[in-house]
């Protein structure tokens, strides 16, 4: 049965994510066993394979009534948890949280261990920040970790004393420095970290990262790992010429299965073009038409979640932009597909799918189209 008040135990979206790590599964497994694939190659693909193998047991451990296994939560929740724990305290000494930031939906592992750390920043954050000012929280993410930056506007820490606030140096009434020595030792637990990056009227280093901090104020980093990371591929020289000078629109919100798709379709001659919403797709496309010496793209491979909103005006779009390439749709529920243009070259393919299945679908599509035209002359007639 579907439970749509508890996400982990809605059927229909956790199959949809069991899905989509069933096709990178599947799809690396083929790669790996590729008979000209590199050790290093290899490697990457059973790291992928073994991580979405664990995700998706946990997706249906937790779908079918199983605690669960990981503590894991989205590293926006996480941060904005604290801010609203410690909004009272922050009220009482007239300080505000303002949070912001990038992909704040990455899992991070260990995260009451996060909460922890963050806790006991922002309260040394609030406890130093002056009557009506801002304490800033922001999230960012890259492919295989987090960073969250706590800045506040008081009096700063001195350079000098950037490392040994860590090993139990406070300056504050009372203070025996245990918090700050403690919350780095859980962080680099759990395989991150946290420093101190500029502070001090005597610190020239204003810029801390993209947080706006007044003169004078201290910004802590913590670094934390991401349980949803996926390293990149590793580069690779083309395994087989069959699409060599094809150019493939991809568009997919699922990070692992654009860079599965990337990393076949570039290692088989072709060049990718990326694009994770229907926004990022228009902007993409549109830069690719403005070359005026090549069509935008031969083939686009476009999962239908990230247009889902209007996919018939997306796929309008594309055959404006691009009349003569053939479109792949890319789902698991072909009811849901609407018509697609006359003039347009559809293909379907289901979800979960193995990556040859697509290279197929692509390689045999694009040769359809550039196919010249052969026109049968009848034989003379006998005088």
């Amino acid at each position: 049965m579907t439970d749509r008040s508890d996400p982990h135990r809605d059927l229909a979206g956790v199959l949809h994510d069991v899905s989509n790590a069933l096709t990178v599964l599947l799809g690396w497994v083929g790669e790996a066993r590729a008979d000209s694939a590199s050790a290093e190659q290899v490697a990457y693909a059973l790291s992928v394979v073994e991580q979405r193998a664990r995700i998706a047991r946990d997706l249906a451990r937790q779908a079918i009534g199983g605690a669960r296994i990981d503590e894991q939560r989205a590293v926006g929740g996480v941060v904005r948890g604290v801010a609203d724990q410690l909004r009272v305290e922050a009220q009482r000494r007239s300080v505000q949280f303002e949070l912001s930031g990038e992909d704040e939906t990455a899992l991070v592992p260990a995260s009451r261990d996060l909460e922890q750390v963050l806790t006991n920043l922002a309260l040394n954050a609030v406890a130093h920040a002056p009557a009506g000012s801002v304490v800033h929280l922001r999230v960012r993410a890259d492919d295989s970790a987090c960073t969250v930056e706590v800045a506040d506007e008081g009096p700063g820490i001195a350079k000098e004393r950037h490392e040994s606030v860590f090993r139990g140096d406070s300056l504050r009434p009372g203070g025996i420095g245990v918090g700050l020595r403690h919350a780095r030792a859980l962080a680099r637990a759990a395989g991150g970290d946290v420093t101190l990056a500029g502070g001090g009227s005597s610190d020239s280093e204003l810029d801390l990262g993209a947080v706006a901090v007044a003169a004078g104020g201290a910004c802590f980093r913590v670094s934390w790992p991401r349980t949803d990371a996926v390293p990149r591929p590793p580069v690779s020289t083309a395994r087989l010429g069959d699409l060599a000078g094809v150019r493939v629109l991809v568009v997919e919100d699922d990070e692992a299965v654009s860079q599965l798709l990337e990393a076949a379709l570039e290692a088989r001659g072709a060049e990718v073009l990326l694009a994770r919403t229907a926004v990022a797709m228009a902007k993409v496309a549109a830069e690719a038409a403005a070359d005026p010496t090549r069509p935008p793209f031969d083939a686009a491979l476009i999962d239908l979640s990230p247009i889902a909103k209007d996919v018939t005006g997306a796929l309008g779009m594309l055959q404006r932009l691009a009349p003569k390439a053939l479109v792949v749709l890319v789902t698991g529920n072909a009811d849901a597909v609407p018509a697609a243009p006359e003039t347009a070259a559809v293909e379907l393919v289901r979800k979960p799918f193995e990556v040859r299945e697509v290279l197929a679908v692509v390689g045999a599509g694009v040769r359809a189209r550039r196919a010249p035209l052969v026109v049968e002359t009848p034989p003379a007639e006998d005088a």
